[in-house]
C-alpha cells in the first residue's frame, strides 16, 4: 500500500448497521405513508358515507309529504296547502284564501283541478281548512311536534312557488318563537327558517328531516319580494288546534282567563326562578271574579309552565290560553314566594262576530251581564264587551279598542254575538253599510256596497 493511501473504510460493521438503519427507516416511513393514506380513504368513505346518508334521509323526507303537498288557486292567485286527512281535509294559510269566490287545488302529479270548499279561516293564526271531495282515500302528510323544534336542525320547505309545483328546498331552523307582525295575531309566534321560501310557497308545509310537518310556510322578509333567507312558518301545533276546531264548529273559540302579564327581565329571572327554563311570565294584574281569580292566580305570580309546556314569555302564554281546547282546563305551575305551585284554571271563551267569515271583520266580544259589568266598573250591563281586535282587519281600521262596549248595530240594540252576527249580516245582504254604537258614540265599521 503506497504511504499517502489509506483504506476507504475502517470499520466494515458500521457501514453495514448504517444501511440496515437507514433500509428500516424507510421502510418505516412508507409504511407510515400508507397508514395515513388508508386513515384518509377511510375517513373520506366515512364522509361520503354520512353525505349519502344525509342525501338519502332528504329524499326520503321528502317522499313521504309530497304526495300530500298540493297547489291552492283562488281568486287569480297561487298558494299550496297539504292533505291530513284521507278524506280531502287540507291546511293552508288564511290570506291564500281571504276573499276568493272559488278556491280550486291541484294534486301533485295532476293537471285537473278540484273544487275545495273553505271549511273556516282564522286570520289570528293565519290557517285555514280546506275540504275536497275524491274518489278514494288521498295520501296524507304525517304532522310532527312544532314544540321539539330547534334552533340547527333541518327544515324542508315544499309547496308551488312561482307556480312550479311539487319544489323541494332545504335549509335549517334559524329560530323559534319569532314575533313578527307581518301576519296574524301579533302575538303568534313562528318558526324562522333559511330554507328558500318564494311566492306561492305560502300555505305549503315545512318538515323536519324525518318526513313529519312541523310548519305551514308563511311569509318572508325581503326587500325584493323574493327569497332572502328569512322565512316564516305557522307551527303545526297551533295550527292543528285551529283545524280540530274548524272542522268541528267552522271557526276558531278563543278564550281568556283575565290577567294581565308580563315577560320578566334576565335580571328578574335570575332573581326570582334562576333554574326556570325557558321564559317565564309574570302576572301584573288579575280581574275580580275572573277564571283566574277563581282559580287562585296572584299578582307577582310567576307562570313557569302551561300543561306541561314550559313557557318561552308572555306571547307564548296568551297564545296557549286563547287556544286552549273549548270548555276544558288548564294548568299552571307558577312560583309563588319562593315555591312551585300547580293551579288549575277554567278560562272563559270569547265570543267571535261571526261576520268575520266572510268579512275581516276581525272583532272578539264578550258578552256583557250585570255581574261582568260590576266586576269590570262599567255603569252598563248590556252590550258587548270588545275583548279582542285583529291588526289592519275593518274594526281595528275604524278605531275600536279593546274595554270598549258596543250597544248597537245600525241603531238596533245588541246583547249577544248572535244578535250581532244577524244584524251585520241583514245590513250587508240588503248592501248597506254597518255602523255600530260604542258608548254613546256611532263609529260606521264598513261602507255600502258598491252598487248596494
Amino acid at each position: 500500500m503506497e504511504p499517502n493511501m489509506r483504506p476507504t473504510t475502517r470499520h466494515p460493521w458500521l457501514v453495514l448497521a448504517l444501511a440496515v438503519l437507514t433500509t428500516g427507516g424507510l421502510g418505516w416511513l412508507l409504511g407510515r405513508q400508507q397508514t395515513v393514506q388508508a386513515a384518509d380513504t377511510l375517513l373520506a368513505s366515512a364522509e361520503q358515507n354520512q353525505a349519502i346518508a344525509l342525501q338519502t334521509a332528504f329524499g326520503q323526507a321528502a317522499d313521504r309529504v309530497l304526495p300530500a303537498t298540493v297547489s291552492v288557486h283562488a281568486g287569480g292567485g297561487t298558494g299550496s296547502g297539504f292533505i291530513i286527512r284521507d278524506d280531502g281535509l287540507i291546511l293552508t294559510n288564511e290570506h291564500v284564501v281571504s276573499g276568493a269566490r272559488s278556491v280550486h287545488v291541484v294534486l301533485p302529479g295532476r293537471t285537473s283541478a278540484l273544487d275545495a270548499t273553505i271549511l273556516g279561516a282564522d286570520k289570528g293564526t293565519d290557517v285555514a281548512v280546506l275540504k275536497v271531495e275524491a274518489a278514494g282515500p288521498l295520501p296524507t302528510a304525517p304532522l310532527g311536534d312544532s314544540d321539539d323544534a330547534a334552533v340547527g336542525q333541518w327544515a324542508i320547505a315544499i309547496g308551488s312557488p312561482l307556480d312550479l309545483d311539487s319544489t323541494v328546498t332545504i335549509g335549517v331552523i334559524s329560530a323559534t318563537g319569532r314575533r313578527t307582525r307581518v301576519s296574524g295575531d301579533q302575538t303568534q309566534d313562528y318558526i324562522q327558517t333559511d330554507a328558500a321560501i318564494n311566492p306561492g310557497n305560502s300555505g305549503g308545509p315545512l318538515v323536519n328531516v324525518l318526513g313529519e310537518v312541523i310548519g305551514i310556510n308563511n311569509h318572508i322578509f325581503s326587500r325584493s319580494g323574493t327569497n332572502a333567507g328569512i322565512g316564516f312558518a305557522v307551527p303545526i301545533n297551533v295550527a292543528r288546534v285551529v283545524a280540530d276546531q274548524i272542522a268541528v264548529s267552522g271557526r276558531v273559540q278563543r278564550n281568556r282567563l283575565g290577567v294581565g302579564i308580563n315577560d320578566l327581565s334576565d335580571e328578574q329571572i335570575t332573581r326570582l326562578a334562576p333554574e326556570a327554563a325557558g321564559r317565564p311570565a309574570v302576572i301584573t294584574m288579575v280581574e275580580a271574579d275572573s277564571p283566574a281569580a277563581d282559580a287562585g292566580l296572584q299578582v307577582n305570580d310567576v307562570v313557569l309552565s302551561i300543561d306541561g309546556h314550559t313557557l318561552r314569555g308572555a306571547a307564548d302564554l296568551m297564545n296557549r290560553v286563547q287556544l286552549a281546547p273549548p270548555n276544558q282546563p288548564i294548568t299552571l305551575v307558577v312560583r309563588r314566594a319562593g315555591r312551585d305551585v300547580t293551579i288549575t284554571a277554567q278560562p272563559e271563551p270569547i265570543a267571535l262576530a261571526s261576520a268575520q267569515q266572510t268579512e275581516n271583520l276581525g272583532l272578539g266580544v264578550l258578552e256583557l251581564d250585570r255581574r261582568r259589568a260590576q266586576r269590570l266598573g262599567l255603569n252598563i250591563s248590556r252590550g258587548l264587551l270588545i275583548a279582542r281586535l285583529e291588526p289592519g282587519a275593518l274594526a281595528d281600521a275604524a278605531g275600536l279598542q279593546i274595554g270598549q262596549v258596543i250597544t248597537a248595530v245600525n241603531g238596533q240594540e245588541v246583547a249577544t254575538a248572535a244578535e250581532f252576527d244577524a244584524l251585520w249580516g241583514a245590513a250587508r245582504r240588503a248592501g248597506l253599510a254597518v255602523s255600530l254604537t260604542v258608548e254613546g258614540r256611532q263609529v260606521q265599521v264598513v261602507g255600502p256596497r258598491a252598487g248596494g
